[in-house]
């Protein structure tokens, strides 16, 4: 059995679903169908899944994975591209990456180049700014 923590208070819940001893993913923090009109793309970087409070190694090893999730109530076909990036590569970037590689300043230049090179293949996308 893996547990999908989706939910709001997703460390509190998270937290349970480990030291009652079963795998899990979590989404919650990583959706990105939430409308914002700032850098949010910091917040979903700086989500530290395995910083649970009390959890042995053991539990925190439960921790199987996560995702970056949309819901398509404010997306289509014009739009999904740019609601998506830059947030999407920095849910994969913190769940990919080391949990003490945590500098937004050197998130934002890898970004900045990801940008580039995905605007050079006619992606559209919006600014990081």
């Amino acid at each position: 059995t893996i547990i999908h923590v989706w939910k709001p208070n997703w460390e509190v819940t998270l937290g349970k679903v480990i030291k009652a001893g079963y795998k899990t993913i979590l989404s919650h923090p990583w959706y990105l169908n939430k409308i914002t009109f700032s850098r949010d793309w910091k917040d979903y970087y700086q989500v530290e899944p395995l910083k649970i409070p009390g959890a042995t190694p053991e539990e925190l090893s439960l921790v199987i994975g996560g995702e970056a999730c949309m819901w398509g109530e404010y997306v289509d076909a014009t739009n999904i591209l740019s609601r998506s990036f830059p947030r999407a590569s920095a849910v994969g970037e913190r769940l990919w990456s080391n949990e003490k590689q945590t500098d937004l300043g050197d998130m934002e230049f890898r970004l900045d180049k990801h940008r580039c090179g995905m605007c050079a293949r006619d992606i559209p996308l919006k600014l990081l700014y």
